[in-house]
C-alpha cells in the first residue's frame, strides 16, 4: 500500500534529515582525520554552541586543551593558532548536531500539529529523535576516553558511535522507502533474495565496524601496499599477540587485515546478489546501483589505503560505507515481509476532521 495523501512534506523532511546525516559522516570523517576531536574537553550542550569570544576564552579553552595526553604525548608545542584550527573542526562537528536536532524536532511538531504524524509513523519519528540524542551522547561517551589516560579514544567507542548515526540514518531511510512504497518489516519476506540479503547486510555492519577500528587505531597507516601486506598475505604481526581476539580487535595490523580481507567478501557478495536475485526488470537500476555503490567503496577503500589515509579519500571512503549502505537498505526493504493490511492502513495522513479541528 502507498503512503496516504498529504505525505509529501513528511518524506522532504526526512530526505533532508538523511543529507544532514551524510554531512554529519563527513565532518566527522574530517575530525577524526585531524585529530581535532579531543580539542573541546567539555560537555555543554547549550552553552556550548557559542565559540570562545575573545582572546582570554581562546586561552582558557587552550589550556584546558593542554591538561589532555593527547597534547602532552601528541601535539606539545602547538601554539594557539594550531590549536584554532583543530578546534574548529570539532566545534562544527558538535554545532552540526545541534542543527539537525533542530531539524529534526521543529518539523516534527509542526506535522503532528497538523495531523500529518498518526500512528507508526509517529512513534517512529519518536524513535528517529531519541535515537538522534543517543548518537551525540555516544559522541561524548566517546571523547571521554580520550582524555584521561589515552591522547586517543577508544577505537570500540568509536565503532559504537558511528554505527549508531548509521542505524539512525538507516531508520529515517526505511521511513522513507515505507511512506513511498509501503511499509514493509526489516524481516525477511521468506524468500531466498530476502534471507541473502540479510546476511548482505550483517556483512556490510560487520566491515562498517572494522572500518571504525581502523580509523580509531590509525592502522590504515601500517601497512600501505595491496593486494597483499608488504609482500605478504598474513604478515606475521598479525598475530603478534597470540590472542586471536585482541590480535583481530585490538591490535592495529589484525585490524587492516580484517577489515582489507572483507572488503573482498562484501564485494564479492554484493556483485553475486546483484546478479543472481536482482534480475528482474523492474530491479534493474537497483542492479547496477548495488554493483555501482559497492565497485567504488571498494576502489575508494585501495586508494585510500595506497596514500596512506589521504584526507579528501578517506572522508570519501567514510560517505561511500553510507551510500552502500543505503542501496543495500532498499534491497532489503524490497525484500521485507509486507505488513498486514489492517496495520498498513495506520500510515499517517491528513485526516478530513484534523483539519477541521485545527482551523475551529
Amino acid at each position: 500500500m502507498r503512503g496516504g495523501r498529504g505525505q509529501g512534506p513528511v518524506v522532504a523532511w526526512l530526505m533532508t534529515g538523511c543529507v544532514l546525516i551524510a554531512c554529519m559522516v563527513v565532518i566527522g570523517g574530517i575530525t577524526r582525520l585531524t585529530d581535532s576531536g579531543l580539542s573541546i574537553t567539555e560537555w555543554k550542550p547549550i552553552m556550548g554552541a557559542l565559540p570562545p569570544m575573545d582572546e582570554a576564552a581562546w586561552q582558557e579553552a587552550f589550556t584546558k586543551y593542554k591538561r589532555i595526553p593527547e597534547y602532552a604525548l601528541k601535539n606539545e608545542g602547538m601554539d594557539l593558532a594550531g590549536f584554532k584550527r583543530i578546534f574548529f573542526w570539532e566545534y562544527l562537528h558538535r554545532n552540526w548536531g545541534r542543527l539537525m536536532s533542530m531539524v529534526f524536532l521543529v518539523p516534527f511538531v509542526v506535522f503532528w500539529r497538523r495531523g500529518l504524524m498518526d500512528g507508526w509513523l509517529k512513534t517512529r519519528a519518536i524513535w528517529i529523535l531519541v535515537g538522534g540524542g543517543l548518537v551525540g551522547a555516544l559522541g561524548w561517551f566517546m571523547v571521554a576516553s580520550g582524555l584521561e589516560k589515552n591522547p586517543d579514544v577508544s577505537h570500540f567507542r568509536l565503532a559504537i558511535h558511528l554505527v549508531a548515526a548509521f542505524s539512525v540514518f538507516a531508520l529515517v531511510l526505511w521511513t522513507v522507502f515505507d511512506l513511498r512504497d509501503g511499509r514493509r518489516r526489516l524481516a525477511s519476506d521468506g524468500t531466498a533474495a530476502g534471507r541473502w540479503a540479510r546476511a548482505l547486510l550483517a556483512l556490510l555492519v560487520l566491515q562498517i565496524v572494522y572500518g571504525a577500528f581502523t580509523a580509531g587505531l590509525d592502522a590504515g597507516h601500517m601497512y600501505n601496499t595491496w593486494p597483499l601486506m608488504n609482500g605478504e598475505f598474513m604478515p606475521g604481526n598479525v598475530r603478534a599477540t597470540g590472542n586471536w581476539l585482541k590480535d583481530l580487535a585490538d591490535h592495529r595490523d589484525g585490524v587492516q587485515f580484517v577489515h582489507r580481507n572483507l572488503a573482498w567478501l562484501v564485494a564479492a557478495g554484493c556483485v553475486v546478489y546483484a546478479l543472481r536475485f536482482l534480475r528482474a526488470a523492474d530491479a534493474s537500476a537497483l542492479r547496477y546501483g548495488l554493483i555501482a555503490a559497492v565497485l567504488l567503496q571498494f576502489v575508494l577503500g585501495v586508494i585510500t589505503l595506497l596514500t596512506q589515509v589521504d584526507l579528501v579519500l578517506g572522508v570519501l571512503h567514510q560517505l561511500g560505507a553510507l551510500l552502500l549502505l543505503a542501496v543495500v537498505l532498499r534491497v532489503l526493504h524490497r525484500t521485507g515481509g509486507i505488513v498486514p493490511a489492517q496495520r498498513a492502513r495506520e500510515v499517517a495522513h491528513v485526516r478530513p476532521d484534523a483539519i477541521g479541528d485545527r482551523r475551529q
